[in-house]
């Protein structure tokens, strides 16, 4: 009922938000409405986003591009103060634990323990990195021993990693290939690659990385929607994407493609 009168209340606005170019404040007014209730709301209170087909197509990816093990400095772009960076630390902490306590379900399909939500989020309140903690639970001991259980991929995430390689990594994988990975080495592999990937453009071109992101998160909702429990990730407008990327923090979309990845790649290997 609550989000009803609210849905009913942004109707007012609705009729003002019909411009050609979206303005700022329908982006957030789009971001909340789809939070709440889904794009197909969204798109029928404020009309469907007009796309620049020339905007969206994906940055051109490197034959070589930097590796997680690789320590060489480089100058990353900067990138103002967004939202996020000016919420008060409590609400900071907030999305923080929310963040952890999914990273544990899609890694390890296992919730943290108190001990570990303290350490965690201490971490970050120290001005550590999503990335950082998630390359600490994929390289730690307990994520080796799930690399040994004999899991084998299945025919789905075969198809899936082949497909997602091909066109995001302009990478071949063979499917005998990839049948003699470990379920867990296969997700933490396209994961860390993926993560190299958004590094590179990190180092080059945010806009660049705000637009193979967006463009992999539209191609994720449009294909495994069902899989995702938030509405945000549901949405198959890369224009959508796009916005919220240039708006959060850069570890937080490196977040964003960790759980994704992992959520899909999860519910896929269920599929045989």
């Amino acid at each position: 009922m609550k989000k009803l009168i609210l849905l009913l209340s942004l109707v007012t606005f609705s009729a003002w938000a019909q411009v050609p170019k979206e303005s700022p404040w329908k982006t957030k007014l789009r971001i909340l409405i789809t939070q709440i209730a889904g794009p197909e709301w969204s798109d029928k209170l404020l009309g469907k986003q007009e796309v620049k087909i020339a905007e969206f197509t994906l940055p051109e990816i490197p034959k070589n591009f930097k590796k997680s093990t690789d320590v060489t400095s480089y100058n990353k772009q900067s990138k103002p103060d967004t939202e996020f960076d000016k919420l008060p630390p409590e609400r900071k902490g907030q999305f923080d634990k929310s963040f952890i306590e999914e990273l544990f379900i899609v890694t390890r399909k296992i919730e943290p323990k108190d001990e570990d939500l303290s350490t965690w989020l201490n971490n970050l309140d120290q001005g550590g990195s999503r990335e950082a903690v998630y390359q600490a639970l994929v390289l730690d001991e307990v994520y080796a021993t799930l690399e040994q259980l004999d899991e084998k991929p299945s025919v789905r995430l075969i198809d899936f990693c082949q497909r997602f390689s091909k066109n995001f990594f302009a990478l071949t994988y063979t499917e005998e290939g990839l049948k003699q990975y470990n379920l867990y080495t296969l997700k933490r592999t396209l994961t860390e690659k993926g993560l190299d990937l958004l590094e590179y453009y990190e180092g080059k071109d945010l806009e660049e990385l705000y637009r193979w992101y967006a463009l992999f998160s539209a191609e994720m909702a449009k294909e495994y929607s069902p899989l995702f429990k938030s509405k945000l990730r549901q949405s198959t407008e890369a224009k959508f994407h796009y916005e919220w990327a240039k708006g959060m923090p850069v570890q937080h979309i490196k977040s964003e493609f960790i759980l994704k990845m992992h959520q899909v790649m999860n519910q896929l290997q269920l599929l045989q």
